[in-house]
């Protein structure tokens, strides 16, 4: 879908080069797929799942404000753009298309939730990866991420579709991320609110591994009919096992598939 760069250091330039959303419209289509990416990550989270759909599906990948560059650009944009942004890419989807799903990776989730209850009407289903209704973070998760950016070489896949903002060695740049992290609870707890509200056929996928978000989410969504619940037995918060792709894949084109039959 997008031409890979190689590993190694990037410049600032190609860094937003890197994680510009993809955007797949099908003239005539009649279904669409949204997907959000979660904080500080990429549009490049999702390209193998929107590669495997149906070329007769539109797909909109997007890149929430902020995302993308720089740790300032991060710093300067917030939760009230991010709800503007996926409000408005719905709404462009909605106009052209008569079902619109979306896909949801962590923060991805929290936003699209809002949406559903918002106005169901607008949104044919969901399939949300890793909700983070109940946040927590493994002492050592911090520091593997750390080790993660210093060898960018090693670990430049893993960094190209999980990592979105270029790292900055300035470490009191970051001091500007704070409010943007206390927005993120901010949006889990609304969330946790609005789940049982929640009418949109919705596939939930947690991670066993999971060491940003507490498996406890499960049980805020648990007495919910609309929710189908499933763990991914192998999986962490970014790097899904083979086989737990697999099963996403195949829900998401099933998903798709069902409301697409004449």
């Amino acid at each position: 879908i997008q031409e890979r760069p190689p590993g190694g250091d990037v410049t600032t330039k190609e860094m937003y080069r890197m994680h510009e959303p993809l955007k797949r419209i099908v003239p005539g289509a009649k279904a669409a797929v949204l997907f959000i990416h979660g904080i500080n990550a990429t549009p490049r989270f999702f390209d193998e799942f929107a590669a495997s759909l149906p070329a007769d599906v539109s797909v909109h990948s997007l890149l929430l404000p902020g995302h993308g560059g720089t740790v300032k650009d991060f710093s300067r944009h917030g939760a009230k753009e991010w709800k503007a942004h996926v409000r408005a890419s719905l709404e462009e989807l909605r106009a052209d298309h008569e079902q619109v799903y979306i896909v949801g990776h962590s923060l991805g989730t929290l936003l699209a939730i809002r949406e559903a209850v918002r106005d169901d009407r607008k949104i044919a289903g969901m399939l949300l990866l890793c909700v983070p209704l109940r946040i927590w973070s493994q002492p050592t998760a911090w520091l593997r991420n750390l080790h993660r950016v210093m060898q960018p070489a090693k670990y430049a896949e893993e960094i190209r579709t999980c990592y979105g903002t270029e790292v900055d060695w300035r470490l009191w740049r970051y001091i500007g991320w704070i409010p943007r992290y206390l927005e993120l609870f901010a949006l889990s707890r609304d969330a946790r609110q609005k789940v049982p509200s929640l009418r949109v056929p919705t596939h939930v996928f947690m991670a066993q591994h999971d060491e940003q978000v507490s498996l406890r989410s499960e049980r805020c969504m648990a007495g919910n009919p609309a929710i189908t619940l499933h763990r991914m037995p192998a999986s962490s918060h970014h790097l899904f096992a083979p086989e737990d792709r697999e099963i996403i894949r195949a829900v998401l084109r099933d998903m798709c598939h069902i409301s697409l039959e004449p």
